[in-house]
């Protein structure tokens, strides 16, 4: 093991400081966020004729869990329902589900979160999955 000189010492911090400007942010972003709840469904449809064509009872599990979701994220991330539910938009979008479907769906969100209660019937259980 040699001596630490000058020249290894500011090749390091030389390093330190480039790896900063190029990736602090997304360091500190990821820092901030990481205990964050993330979007996750076991039943998922992607279009509002997939939803449509459910039964009565697939629908009710679905809307439970997008409910239950909802309310741990605005129990978990301190955020406004109205905050919650475009959260919750955003995060199906992205997912690829259709606007007309995430729109309709936040207003479950939003009563969910309002009332503060999951759903009884949803725990955290394995079932099938719904959809593509």
């Amino acid at each position: 093991m040699g001596k630490l000189d000058f020249g290894k010492l500011t090749t390091i911090s030389l390093i330190f400081f480039i790896v900063v400007f190029f990736f602090g942010g997304e360091i500190k972003y990821w820092y901030d966020h990481k205990d964050e709840l993330q979007f996750k469904l076991i039943n998922l449809v992607y279009t509002k004729q997939q939803y449509d064509d459910l039964e009565a009872d697939e629908k009710k599990l679905l809307l439970d869990e997008v409910s239950s979701l909802c309310v741990r994220k605005h129990h978990t991330d301190n955020l406004s329902c109205t905050d919650t539910a475009y959260w919750l938009a955003n995060s199906m979008e992205d997912k690829g589900i259709e606007s007309d479907l995430a729109i309709e769906w936040m207003q479950s969100c939003l009563d969910a979160c309002k009332t503060s209660k999951p759903s009884s019937s949803l725990q955290d259980r394995p079932g099938k999955r719904t959809g593509i």
